[in-house]
């Protein structure tokens, strides 16, 4: 709990919150100590680091579109055990306004596959609409086979982070990692990004609907509508890892994708990343920023 403070006080220190705008809480699924659902093989990852992959790059594209708007904060960062309780203890301490939780899926069944938005139940009117928004784009526009969006009755068992929040929640069920196919999907990077995209601009319409906010420039066609690369900024590599807490990863006021190599052909274990981006001039801009910082000799690494 004293390290789940630590990392909450220093999360909205460094973004400096403002009363004027809505809060959004990000939270990566499992972590540490809890992969989640399993990999089918090791050249996979283990549910919580894809789960934590997504969830930064969605941050990622709420902050480069709405961020003058919306305050993005994490239950986590980096690969970390946070108890259920204390998720949700973060989002209705800060009187958040919404709470988006990302996870992928598992059944004994293989041949089982698709996509699913979680909510309390129906009269949770705020989650329910933006669940079906994010299912409708998951059908329409990232071409995913959507299962719908499920309740409590339907799962025949609350979800903690869904039953005891005080906002509109929801619990986004990427794929089903126990689907080959969906697998090999959940760990492409092109996977990634129509998975993300989908839930961005699904959470950018609802917004835009109930708050009247604005995008903020460039354009949406930055974000993927289709198959395309994505270019993040690497910052550091290591033998080991490093504190997402470090000094330096704090003064970029960014959030922090550490990956964990596991077959490295050379002494580098670990790499830092900041940011995805499909638009290669959005990134260059980024890493323009980025080399102002502790990291000057950071670079482009185009991920296919």
């Amino acid at each position: 709990m004293k390290n789940l403070l630590t990392l909450v006080f220093i999360i909205i220190i460094t973004s400096g919150i403002s009363q004027k705008k809505l809060t959004l809480v990000i939270d990566p699924g499992h972590g540490g100590t809890d992969p989640g659902n399993l990999r089918s093989d090791t050249s996979f990852k283990q549910e919580k680091d894809l789960n934590l992959s997504m969830a930064l790059q969605f941050g990622e594209y709420v902050d480069m579109y709405l961020g003058h708007e919306i305050e993005i904060i994490y239950t986590r960062q980096s690969d970390t055990f946070i108890e259920l309780i204390d998720r949700i203890k973060v989002a209705n301490d800060l009187n958040a306004n919404y709470f988006i939780s990302i996870h992928c899926n598992s059944s004994t069944k293989p041949d089982v596959f698709g996509t699913e938005t979680h909510i309390h139940n129906l009269n949770t009117k705020k989650s329910s609409e933006l669940a079906n928004m994010v299912e409708k784009q998951f059908r329409t526009r990232a071409d995913r086979h959507s299962r719908g969006v499920k309740l409590k009755t339907d799962r025949r068992y609350n979800l903690q982070v869904l039953k005891d929040s005080k906002m509109p929640a929801i619990l986004v069920e990427t794929g089903f990692m126990t689907n080959k196919e969906e697998e090999i999907f959940l760990n492409s990077e092109k996977g990634q990004d129509l998975i993300v995209s989908a839930i961005f601009r699904s959470f950018r319409d609802f917004v835009k609907k109930n708050h009247e906010i604005s995008m903020r420039t460039p354009t949406e066609d930055s974000i993927a509508e289709e198959r395309k690369p994505v270019w993040k900024i690497q910052i550091m590599a290591s033998t080991g890892p490093v504190g997402i807490t470090n000094p330096d990863f704090t003064s970029l006021n960014k959030p922090i994708e550490e990956v964990k190599l596991e077959n490295p052909t050379t002494p580098f274990n670990y790499k830092y990343y900041v940011g995805a981006y499909a638009d290669k001039k959005i990134a260059k801009q980024a890493l323009k920023e980025v080399r102002q910082s502790a990291f000057n000799d950071a670079f482009l690494v185009k991920f296919e």
